[in-house]
Order: structure tokens, then sequence, then C-alpha cells
């Protein structure tokens, strides 16, 4: 058997256009990418949005923490500029409103979820895929592994990937992934870049391992020949010809 590398558009196409908004979503799409990985924080009407941090000054010319603005206040605001004038009068987009957009677009989508209120929250995340038809489709990750099982817990047909951002956490995510259906786990590239053999271990367990965020592709060819199957990326193009012209690399 070989092993296919699934190439994933990090918070869309982010080396392109503004990251976690619709521009960068369709750039994906258009670009050839295999699934989109996006985050997200609830407003403050529990509505969950595209964006990576807690505040918005960064990404919006707006100020102040995510979860205090009405989803109308945030989608008041500018989230384009900041990347290029082109851009100007991108939107914080839903993450229905984004799932309507990758909808028989793509194979997977990931969603990050960075922050919530409160555990209804995560219930309302779990809905809001499953209402748009896209829960086995959808692989949630975070860091806070609890969400992730509670997530599950209200949908088992939803993909769920416990991030490892350290290693030292490493052999507690395979524990947790191993008795999930549908578990991966999800992993700072470097820490395999040092330990490559680690994929084996997860892989020995019947669990998928995805990467991030990975924009060499000696880099991404020495993870596949390793046993990686998933690749975050923020150059979408660059690792997709790197893939097409490489030949897959045996499974592990």
């Amino acid at each position: 058997m070989t092993l296919h590398a699934e190439i994933i558009a990090h918070r869309g196409y982010s080396a392109v256009a503004p990251e976690n908004t619709l521009a960068a979503v369709e750039k994906a799409l258009e670009a050839g990418a295999d699934a989109v990985e996006w985050d997200i924080h609830v407003a403050s009407c529990g509505t969950p949005v595209l964006i990576h941090d807690a505040s918005l000054g960064r990404t919006t010319n707006g100020f102040g923490p995510v979860r205090r603005r009405s989803l109308l206040q945030l989608q008041s605001l500018d989230a384009g500029a900041w990347f290029d004038p082109a851009f100007a009068g991108e939107r914080i987009p839903s993450l229905a409103e984004a799932l309507e957009v990758v909808k028989g677009r793509v194979g997977r989508v990931y969603t990050e979820v960075k922050g919530y209120r409160e555990l209804e929250d995560l219930d309302r995340m779990a809905r809001i895929v499953r209402d748009a038809d896209l829960a086995y489709d959808t692989v949630f990750i975070s860091m806070d592994w609890g969400i992730l099982e509670r997530i599950a817990g209200q949908d088992p047909t939803v993909g769920i990937g416990y991030i490892v951002e350290k290693r030292h956490r490493w052999e507690e995510a395979l524990e947790r992934a191993t008795p999930q259906k549908r578990a991966i786990v999800d992993v700072d590239h470097r820490i395999l870049l040092k330990e490559p053999g680690l994929v084996a271990d997860a892989r020995d367990r019947g669990i998928d391992v995805a990467v991030w965020t990975v924009d060499d592709p000696a880099e991404a060819e020495a993870l596949r020949r390793a046993g990686v199957s998933r690749f975050t990326t923020n150059q979408v193009e660059r690792l997709l010809s790197w893939r097409d012209r490489a030949p897959e690399a045996p499974s592990a």
C-alpha cells in the first residue's frame, strides 16, 4: 500500500489572502487544496466565527476580545485590509457561512477550537456541522483535549484531532486517541522531524498523523517517509506541487 499526502490549507490559503476569511478559503479551493483548516472563537451570542486570536487587534480594524462582541458587531469590522488593501471589506465569517462555501468542494474541514464561553458553545459547534451535513467530513482539533471529547460526545460522527504542541504531550495524546473511533493526532512538525519514529507508534495503533505547519517540501518529504499522511501548510501550491511530482511513500 502507498501513503497519499493530504494537503490542508492553513487558515485558508493564508500566504495569499487574509487568514480565516472567505477570500482565503476560496483561494485554497481554487488552488486545489484537499482540505481546509480554520480557527474559531465565539461571539458574545455564542455564534462560532472564524478568527485565530482571542482579541481583534491583529487581524481586524477592531479591538478588544472577540467574545465581548455580537455577531453583528464582529461582521461590521474589516478583516482584510491589514493583509492588503485589495482585501478591504473582508468580513469575519461565521462557521455556518464558511461551511456553506466549502461544502462539496473539499475532502475535509479541520476546525480548530481556540476559545469558547461555556460548554453549550461546544454543543452548538457540533450541531452546526451536523446541520450543514458535514459532520463526517469535519475534524475538530484543539490543544484543549477536553473540548474534543465534549464535542465527540455530542456527535460521534465528527472526527477529532489531538493537537500536540509539546513533546511531553505525545504519549497522552496517543492514549486518548486510541479508543476514539475517529481520532487523529495533529503534531508540531518539528517534533516529528527530531523523532520520526514516533509516527510509527501512532500508525501501529491505527491513528493517522497530521502535522503543522509545513511549508518546505524537503521537510514534507522526510515526514511523509516517516508515515505522516496529512500536511497543514501556508504554501498550498508549493506543497501540492511537491505531492504531485513525488512518488507516494510506502505506508508505515
